[in-house]
C-alpha cells in the first residue's frame, strides 16, 4: 500500500536526518560515469571481468547494437556519452554492477537527453535500480527485481516530456508523475537518492524541482530488492525511445 503523503514524508525526513547526520563517505560505486575511457561501442555492450559498463539483456544481435557510443556533440555535449536508439520490437539495457550490494543510502546522479518517445506506448526512457535475483535476461529485467522504477513519457504539449515513477504495486494507469513539462532534446541532471531500509527514494532534477520528491520503492513480488545491486537505464519493446546518457555517478553515503 502507498504512502499517505504525510507519513510518507514523515518517514523521508527522518531517513534524510541519519544520513546528514552521520555525513557521507563519498565512496564511489561504479567506473567510467563520463563513457571518456570507454574506445568503442563494442566495449560499453561487452560484459568483461570485473566492474563495467555491458548490455545486459541481450535482446538479439540487433537489440544489444542499439546501445552505442556517441562522440557527437548534443546538445552542446561534445564529450563521449551512452546512446540507447528507440526500436518498437527490441529491449536495451545499459547496466553497471555497483561495487558493493547496497543495503543502505546512496545517491545516483546522471545528465540524460532524451531526442524522442515513440507514440506506440508513450513512455521510455526507463531508470531502474534493483538487483538480478532471478539470473536470467539480466539485472532489472523483471518487476520483482526493481526498487527505482522511473522513466519518461510524452506530455500533453508537443515537445514536452514528463518524468514519472512507479511506486508501490501500481500499474502504469496508476503511475506518480514527479516532473511536468520537461523540454525534449535537453540536458537535464537527475539526481536519485535511495534510502534501502526505509524502501524509499529521492528525486530532484537540478535547476528544475524545489526540493526532492519522496517516492515509495516499486513493490511487484513478495518483497522490495534489500540488496541493491546494480543499475540500469533502458528502452523496451513496450516502450521505446531514443536517449542519450552521460556523467553518471553513484556513491555511499
Amino acid at each position: 500500500m502507498r504512502f499517505a503523503p504525510a507519513i510518507r514524508t514523515g518517514i523521508l525526513l527522518a531517513a534524510a536526518a541519519a544520513v546528514l547526520a552521520a555525513g557521507p563517505s563519498g565512496k564511489a560505486l561504479h567506473v567510467d560515469g563520463d563513457f571518456e575511457g570507454i574506445q568503442a561501442g563494442k566495449y560499453l555492450r561487452r560484459d568483461d571481468k570485473g566492474q563495467d559498463w555491458y548490455e545486459s539483456r541481450g535482446d538479439t544481435k540487433e537489440g544489444r547494437n542499439l546501445l552505442v557510443l556517441s562522440t557527437k556533440k548534443i546538445g552542446g555535449n561534445r564529450t563521449r556519452k551512452a546512446m540507447i536508439k528507440a526500436h518498437p520490437d527490441l529491449n536495451t539495457y545499459l547496466t553497471q554492477r555497483f561495487a558493493r550490494a547496497q543495503t543502505g543510502d546512496f545517491t545516483v546522479r546522471f545528465d540524460v537527453y532524451i531526442r524522442e518517445i515513440l507514440s506506440d506506448d508513450n513512455r521510455s526512457v526507463f531508470f531502474l535500480v534493483g538487483d538480478d535475483r532471478d539470473g536470467k535476461r539480466g539485472a532489472n529485467s523483471t518487476g520483482v527485481e526493481r526498487f527505482v522504477f522511473m522513466g519518461f513519457e510524452n506530455a500533453l504539449e508537443p515537445g514536452k516530456i514528463n518524468l514519472f515513477a512507479r511506486e508501490a504495486k501500481t500499474t502504469w494507469d496508476q503511475r506518480t508523475v514527479v516532473v511536468r513539462d520537461l523540454d525534449l532534446k535537453t540536458w537535464y541532471t537527475v539526481v536519485v537518492v535511495v534510502h534501502t531500509q526505509d524502501e524509499i527514494f529521492e528525486v530532484a532534477v537540478e535547476g528544475v524541482t524545489p526540493s526532492p520528491v519522496p517516492l515509495e520503492a516499486f513493490h511487484a513480488g513478495r518483497s522490495v530488492p534489500k540488496r541493491l545491486t546494480h543499475l540500469s537505464f533502458a528502452s523496451w519493446n513496450d516502450g521505446a525511445g531514443t536517449f542519450y546518457v552521460d556523467n553518471v555517478s553513484a556513491s555511499e553515503h
